[in-house]
């Protein structure tokens, strides 16, 4: 990064500036060149010659290429929302941070200097407005400019693009010409003559004096990268998603040039609702012979990949994906069925698809106008059309029919730890006549007239529990129902089937309908559904709603399958037209990460599956998965203590939380930062970059009392949800002072976390008995360990010791038989087969 200094150097302004004998070449200089129009440019409405206006400092060549060869309106506004879309800074806000300044600056940057070809509007646009800039005298200065206003020199202390002082010299080549922009001096252009050039001194705020100008001027000329550095922070700043416009285009409904193509038939109906939106239900068929089959497992296959796009009021309203897996006997009428559902709201739309073939790379294309009529009067207009695919889907569309009908739990603010009594709330829709409240699977009570809450004592510790509700018809029929995860936690990645129902039977088709949570800061990437073991679609984006076809009404399951971007996948499955007898058998399986040290705490590797015991409860346990797990992915998190009594020592802890992060994170890792005073905080979430945490470190601030144990609980319970290994670094100096929890629920919570906690004890902590042998407990019971220091200097090779452990693990995995009830504690115990070897791991878990 270029860090400059002004240079106050009187005496080489009349080096820098000198006479020029001839006019000297135009310069290369950023937002100065006049563009001229490609040939055969399209003639666009007003509102897109206005947006690529606003954007021309901003748009990449290949966006604008493309978004010329667009040729419909709908698409276009579809581009501008997506470029946008990959330039917001932060997507969960609820505006496009980017999108706003941008814009907001462009049109500040005309008013002000009428076009965007001068640099000077092209640095306002770029870097923000000048100012902040500190001269060695004390003074601030933001811009001068010589009398006639021919010169300007701008002073940034900072802008949007560098954290680095800089300046900027803009000058206008023929005074004589007021309409000429401004152009930004790089170095190497030569000025005009000295008797030109005014340096009046008469006032400062207003004027370049002599010695400011020649401290710029050397600046610049000097320092040969200069240039490069002024080029790089007037540049466009890139996108987010660097080949955004050529998924924007794979996106596209329109058939690519002289595609080999085969015909399919389009036919939709409106068979249910959600709530104020219409169930539209397209079915798309095709002869058997247009499609290449593949031979798998003996079956031919058939696989093709559906695009959608709906059209209203000539905007793109939204665009989908399908995957679906056909076999012969998926066949209706001897032709190949592709079934899709979505939810629109009422009035006139146009339906747009496309069908590739993706063994034979043949497309096919379908249009449909469509009425979506109002879900209210959609029943009594409706004619349900005919044919044998229509009448085997009439059993999927009845949980269409059903979506009139709807009960949601209203679940606590989702960083709330709930203990004790809570009241919890429903809203419901259409025919609920009753509802049943389900606690941890066992029936609380039923409510019978509204409202429909429930009063929940949920105990001293900050358990996670399933709280579900039924919503019920006069005849006491299932109509609705929600499922909540209460102390839940921001990172719980779970998929959940609410159809088909578990114990009904189904002839014909089922309907998959799904709810997932998605882990903070993580994106869902697909939804597999299967029949059995067949996959039968793949969804890509909301509403995660299927009809699926049944070969026979015999015994079968439903599975749906989630995966995130990063390749973690969660799944929940479903047995439908299953007998009175059949019985789902819950199978626990218990993973342990294990470090094992020997003499002088040196890790012993190259162990192998026969030199490890475990038992649970006294029984001995069977290993069935074993691994030495050096590279596995980790998710961690650090919380520092930033109370009052850490002010002292907080620099030198920051700087060795800084270096942790920086050797620890890896690609696949996750790491969370946590600060806790009086009550505790989430200052980065987990993420794979080190920048995002050390910037939040760097924020950290010491003031307020120690709620140790209060902290301890919020930072376990932000990982719940999380898989694999998983830990946690406890960094304080003093005892709790201000906790609503004690040690005792603390501990039950760190029991149940599954989360590794590493203890590091400073000054006060690690010269009192008591409070060492409390936390050492935490360690103990969760397969960490405990560093006690006097002094913050030993923090790095504690932070380093930590990160060996954490690599050098062994991961043993068992099926537990215990038929002990499942809200108690299941003591663990593992040994090695090694003398004088000590084995550290979680001294028991709840099921």
């Amino acid at each position: 990064m270029l860090r400059p200094t002004l240079l106050l150097l009187a005496s080489l302004v009349t080096g820098a500036v000198q006479a020029a004998a001839e006019p000297p070449p135009e310069p290369a200089a950023t937002g100065t060149q006049e563009e001229t129009a490609p040939d055969g440019e399209p003639e666009l409405a007003p509102e897109f010659s206005r947006w690529l206006e606003q954007v021309e400092l901003l748009i990449t060549e290949e966006e604008r290429e493309y978004f010329l060869s667009l040729t419909e309106d709908f698409r276009r506004r579809a581009f501008i929302d997506e470029f946008w879309r990959v330039r917001d800074p932060d997507p969960e806000s609820p505006w496009n941070e980017a999108k706003r300044g941008w814009l907001e600056r462009v049109d500040q940057a005309l008013e002000d200097y009428g076009s965007l070809k001068d640099a000077r509007a092209v640095m306002f646009v770029t870097n923000g407005p000048p100012g902040g800039f500190v001269l060695p005298d004390g003074r601030v200065i933001s811009i001068c400019f010589d009398r006639d206003r021919e010169l300007e020199l701008w002073f940034y202390g900072s802008s949007e693009r560098t954290e680095s002082r800089f300046v900027a010299l803009f000058w206008r080549r023929d005074y004589g010409l007021r309409d000429r922009p401004y152009l930004l001096w790089m170095g190497f252009e030569v000025l005009r003559p000295a008797k030109r050039f005014r340096l009046p001194s008469t006032n400062p705020s207003d004027f370049c004096e002599s010695d400011i100008l020649a401290g710029a001027i050397a600046l610049i000329t000097r320092d040969l990268s200069y240039a490069s550095f002024l080029e790089e922070i007037t540049s466009p700043p890139k996108p987010a998603e660097s080949e955004w416009v050529a998924s924007f285009a794979a996106n596209s409904t329109d058939l690519p040039p002289g595609a080999d193509t085969f015909e399919v038939a389009l036919a939709v109906d409106f068979p249910g609702r959600n709530q104020n939106r219409t169930a539209v239900q397209g079915i798309l068929t095709l002869e058997p012979e247009a499609a290449a089959v593949l031979e798998q497992g003996g079956e031919p296959v058939r696989r093709f990949l559906m695009l959608g796009e709906v059209i209203r009021d000539d905007r793109l309203l939204e665009s989908f994906r399908y995957r679906f897996e056909i076999r012969d006997t998926d066949r209706v009428d001897g032709r190949i069925p592709l079934v899709f559902q979505r939810y629109l709201r009422p009035g006139a739309a146009e339906l747009r698809i496309k069908v590739e073939d993706l063994f034979g790379r043949r497309f096919a294309s379908a249009r449909q106008a469509l009425d979506v009529p109002s879900p209210r009067g959609r029943a009594s207009l409706r004619k349900p059309p005919e044919g044998e695919i229509f009448r085997l889907l009439a059993e999927a569309n009845l949980a269409a029919q059903r979506g009139q009908t709807t009960l949601r739990l209203v679940p606590p603010e989702p960083e709330e730890i709930q203990v004790g009594g809570y009241r919890f709330h429903t809203v419901t829709t259409g025919e609920v006549s009753a509802v049943t409240f389900l606690l941890n699977g066992q029936e609380l009570l039923t409510k019978r007239r509204p409202p429909f809450s429930v009063e929940l004592d949920l105990g001293p510790v900050a358990a996670t529990h399933r709280l579900r509700a039924v919503g019920l018809d006069d005849e006491g029929d299932e109509v609705a129902s929600d499922e909540l995860l209460v102390n839940r936690g921001g990172q719980r990645f779970r998929i959940r089937l609410t159809e088909p129902v578990k114990g009904r039977s189904y002839a014909g088709s089922v309907s998959a309908v799904m709810q997932i949570e998605v882990p903070d800061g993580r994106r869902l990437d697909k939804v597999e559904l299967y029949l059995g073991e067949r996959q039968v679609a793949t969804l890509y984006q909301e509403p995660f709603v299927q009809p699926i076809l049944l070969e026979d009404d015999g015994l079968s399951y439903v599975r749906a399958v989630a995966h995130l971007a990063d390749g973690l996948t969660t799944e929940d499955v479903v047995f439908i037209n299953a007998p009175d007898y059949f019985e789902e058998i819950e199978v626990v399986y218990v993973e342990l990460f294990a470090s094992v040290f020997g003499r002088g705490g040196r890790p012993v590797l190259g162990l192998g599956k026969d030199d490890f015991r475990v038992w649970e409860d006294g029984v001995e346990q069977q290993v069935r998965r074993f691994e030495f797990v050096r590279d596995l992915p980790i998710h961690a998190g650090l919380l520092l203590d930033t109370s009052s009594s850490m002010a002292e020592g907080l620099a030198t802890v920051v700087d060795a939380a800084r270096g942790f992060v920086e050797e620890a994170i890896r690609p696949k890792d996750r790491l969370a930062l946590f600060s806790f005073n009086s009550q505790p905080r989430v200052e980065s979430k987990f993420t794979g970059s080190p920048e995002e945490v050390t910037q939040a470190l760097a924020g950290l601030r010491a003031r307020g009392s120690t709620a140790l144990y209060d902290s301890l609980v919020f930072a376990l319970h932000y990982f719940d949800g999380i898989k694999g290994q998983k830990a946690l670094v406890l960094l304080s100096d003093g005892k709790d002072e201000a906790s609503y929890f004690d040690v005792d629920g603390a501990l039950q919570t760190a029991q149940r976390a599954g989360v590794t906690i590493y203890v590091i004890g400073l000054k006060e902590l690690a010269r009192d008995r008591d409070a060492r042998k409390v936390l050492n407990r935490f360690a103990e019971e969760t397969g960490g360990r405990s560093f006690f220091i006097e002094n913050t200097a030993e923090l790095p090779a504690i932070y380093r010791t930590i990160q060996n452990e954490l690599r050098s693990q062994y991961l043993l995995t068992y099926q537990s038989a215990s038929e002990k009830d499942p809200n108690l504690f299941r003591r663990v115990r593992v040994e090695v087969d090694r003398a004088g070897a000590e084995v550290r791991t979680l001294a028991g878990y709840y099921p």
